[in-house]
């Protein structure tokens, strides 16, 4: 019996046919090449950039949204954040902090040369409960919160006119307080500029485990530079 041999893909076609078809295509590719390696190589990239510009434009961009700077006030200008408007007066030295009630309890070491740094903030509780003036955490939402730039600790906390220290707030009644730290004799001089930090925060209401209101992410607020006055004992 004879075997037939397989049919090849060509088997049928013409081979004049063929072999033009094979032609055709090879000139195809050939050009297709050529042009490719014509095309300068920036091109490529700023096409290939182009397309991701676009693919990533349609899922939100390569970054994300500018942030706003931190904003800056002066002395004596009110800054409002974390529901309360504090407005800073003024920062001095003092060689003692004196007060009607003597409850402040602010001795600096006399023989080492100490100093009390203090800072007079005219503050009001803008929310519609009274609010502690101090907080636990070491990032504070309240007058705590306040930090000067080279100070690890948080200052001591008074009412100016009763020594009263880390008063509660009552809403909408402005009090003018005093924050204070114990300082070396070379830590800060009269004449020096400082940066003080304000805090800002998020109000939140606690629904289950923990109740009540609460302010929460911590952060800078607004940035102030004060300089220095050397207040002397009368």
């Amino acid at each position: 019996m004879t075997m037939t041999p397989p049919e090849s893909p060509a088997q049928g076609q013409d081979p004049a046919v063929t072999a033009a078809n094979a032609s055709a295509r090879a000139k195809v590719l050939g050009w297709a090449r050529r042009s490719i390696d014509l095309i300068p190589t920036s091109w490529l990239i700023t096409g290939a950039g182009a397309v991701l510009l676009a693919t990533t434009a349609v899922f939100g961009g390569l970054e994300a949204a500018a942030v706003d700077p931190t904003p800056v006030v002066e002395v004596g200008e009110t800054f409002a954040g974390s529901d309360l408007e504090m407005t800073v007066l003024g920062v001095e030295l003092r060689d003692e902090l004196s007060a009607e009630s003597g409850r402040t309890l602010v001795f600096p070491d006399e023989e080492k040369g100490g100093r009390v740094l203090v800072v007079t903030v005219d503050v009001v509780n803008t929310f519609d409960k009274p609010r502690p003036s101090t907080a636990n955490p070491p990032q504070s939402p309240v007058l705590d919160g306040i930090r000067i730039e080279g100070l690890d600790e948080k200052g001591d906390v008074f009412r100016a006119d009763d020594g009263e220290r880390a008063p509660r707030l009552q809403p909408d009644v402005p009090a003018r307080m005093l924050l204070t730290w114990t300082v070396g004799p070379d830590d800060f001089h009269d004449g020096d500029e400082i940066t003080l930090t304000l805090p800002e925060s998020d109000h939140y209401v606690g629904q289950s485990v923990m109740r009540g209101d609460y302010w929460v992410d911590v952060r800078v607020g607004a940035t102030l530079t004060a300089t220095i006055d050397e207040v002397p004992l009368p």
